[in-house]
Formats: C-alpha cells, structure tokens, sequence
C-alpha cells in the first residue's frame, strides 16, 4: 500500500482527492493532517510515499527522515517552505500547480487597481460617516489617460495586461525572461525596470527569488511618481514593507494596495495600517471556489503521476530527472 500524507490546510472534505486516488488502480492510504510543527512533520512524514503541501515547513530534518518519500506536492503555486536543494539531493521530485488561480489574481488585481485609482473604499467611508460630497477624496484621473507597470509578465501579469487594456490603460512591462515578440502579441511595451516604476500604476506579478526579494525598497520606491500607486499580488518580500511605510508617510508616492505582505500577518499596531491611502486584503486574491477545487485535482493528479513513474506535468526541480538516484524510477 502507498501512503500519501496532506500535511496542512485540510480540505473541508476529501471527494476530489479520494475519486482521483481511486481511479488510479493503486492501493492508497491517503491521511490529512493540519500541521506545521517541525517534530510533528517528522513523524506523520516519515513512511509517506507521496506527501501534499500548502504551507508547512518541509526542512532538511524532514526530509531526512522521509526515505520512501518519492514527490513532495505542493497544492500553491509558490513552493517556498521547502528545502529544495535537499530535496534535490535526495533524488525526490517537487512540484507546484503554477496556473489554478491565475484568472482569479488577475481579477484581484484589477479590482484593487480600480479601487485606489478611484477611491472607492475611502469614499464608501465619508458616506457612512455622513459626508456626502463627491469630491471628499479628491479628483481621480481618468483611467484612459494613465499607464500601467507590471514587474513580471507570466501568466498572472500577462492576464493583468489584457484585463488593463480593456479599459484603455496603456501597458509597460519589466521582465527580462521574456522577450519582446510576446509582449508586442500581447500590446505590451518591453522595457526596463525604471520605466516601469515611472508609471502611474505599478504592479507586482513575479516569483520570489534572491533576485526579487525585496526589489521594492527605498531606492525604487524613490523612482516612482508622487502621484503613483503600487500594487502588490504576488509576494510579500518582494516589498521591503518597512521603506513603503516610510514611503507612503512621506508623501512620496499616492498609495499602495496590498494582498501580501512580509512578515504575513502584520503586527496589527503597524504603523502601515494607520494610513488611509494603503488598502488591504489578506492574502486572498487567489481565491474562488474554481480555484480551490482546481488546484485539489491538479495537485493529487500530480501525485499519482508520481507514485506511477511518470514524469508529473509541473516539476519545478527538473534536474532531479537526471539523477541515478530520482524516486521517480522506484
């Protein structure tokens, strides 16, 4: 019998795993479990052949102490708790589901890009506090006549561009792994990263890396417009969110709208959650029920791939494929 272990974020109930675990002609044992301790990964990991993740801490220690474990699935698009490195070491395969909620953050997005570009939040307040007068937060500038940066044109990004274009936002875009014949299909204009800061809206559609941590800090957030607003749904530490404070205190910049942050949650006595020109949501653009049903299947779809031998469709270590000692091939 194969044993396949959810580590977290347990689903209200097991039908889409269990129909497709079913299915696959092998003989599961599949456990869920909602934990994030070290010591306690250990344990319920520790005979798995397949283990499924959201956001638990899977480290060297754990990984050490998985033997059989064959694929580590992530059920996120992000796979950052992992131990990657060891993992690849130990010939173990780990995957992610990079596309279930792209539609739905792209959504998010626009819905925040709509609302700080036209106050509706801090109007929707002066109205209940008695205050009816249009002007009450200022003259918002026609969104025809402004310019969107997105930093990071993948999937998400390249959905925020289209869905900007719909309302005539003219659109640039910062990413130097994509080249230029795919942004001019999309009516993007490629260019550098400090254009990209000078337009009216700038937001944030890349994957964290050593590349991208912290990339919005005090000198690029000094390149933006006193008039610019920054969006931010992809992650948090790409926003060094210490310099935005400071940023948004000053006056430096218009505002910001943020569905991620770093560290996640936020002290609540924060100094960031004092201002009335920062708006947030909690780490929730991904959501939809589509999304979360999508991403059970695609990711248990994965694991049986993997319990079969068969190269799953989203490895995000590929090199492991290569190596004498990839568990794939048990």
């Amino acid at each position: 019998m194969l044993k396949i272990v959810q580590t977290d974020r347990p689903p209200r109930d097991r039908i889409e795993e269990d129909k497709i675990f079913s299915a696959s002609g092998l003989d599961i044992d599949f456990k869920v479990h909602d934990c994030m301790d070290e010591d306690k990964l250990i344990e319920i990991c520790q005979d798995a052949d397949a283990i499924i993740v959201a956001y638990a801490p899977i480290t060297k220690k754990v990984i050490d102490n998985m033997p059989r474990c064959r694929s580590i699935s992530f059920m996120a698009t992000g796979y950052n708790s992992v131990d990657l490195a060891c993992a690849t070491q130990k010939g173990i395969v780990v995957t992610n589901v990079p596309d279930y909620c792209s539609s739905d953050v792209a959504d998010h997005t626009m819905a925040l890009l709509i609302d700080i570009g036209r106050s509706i939040i801090q109007l929707d307040k002066k109205v209940r506090e008695g205050i009816w007068e249009y002007e009450a937060c200022g003259q918002p500038n026609r969104l025809s006549e402004q310019t969107l940066g997105i930093i990071g044109l993948g999937r998400i990004g390249s959905k925020v561009a289209k869905r900007a274009q719909a309302f005539d936002l003219k659109v640039y875009a910062y990413d130097p792994y994509v080249n230029e014949e795919y942004m001019n299909s999309l009516g993007v204009k490629k260019t550098d990263l400090h254009e990209v800061l000078a337009c009216d809206f700038v937001s944030l559609h890349c994957y964290l890396s050593e590349e991208t941590r912290n990339m919005i800090n005090s000198q690029t957030l000094s390149e933006m417009k006193q008039t610019g607003y920054l969006i931010n749904t992809a992650r948090g530490a790409c926003v060094d969110i210490e310099a935005l404070t400071k940023t948004l205190k000053e006056g430096k910049i218009a505002g910001a709208a943020l569905d991620v942050v770093f560290p996640e949650p936020l002290p609540v006595d924060h100094d960031i959650f004092k201002l009335e020109n920062v708006i947030f949501t909690p780490h929730s653009a991904f959501l939809s029920t589509m999304a979360l049903r999508e991403v059970r299947i695609k990711c248990a779809e994965e694991v049986v791939r993997a319990l079969k031998g068969t190269i799953p469709n989203n490895v995000v270590n590929k090199e492991v494929l290569e190596q004498s000692n990839c568990r794939l091939n048990l």
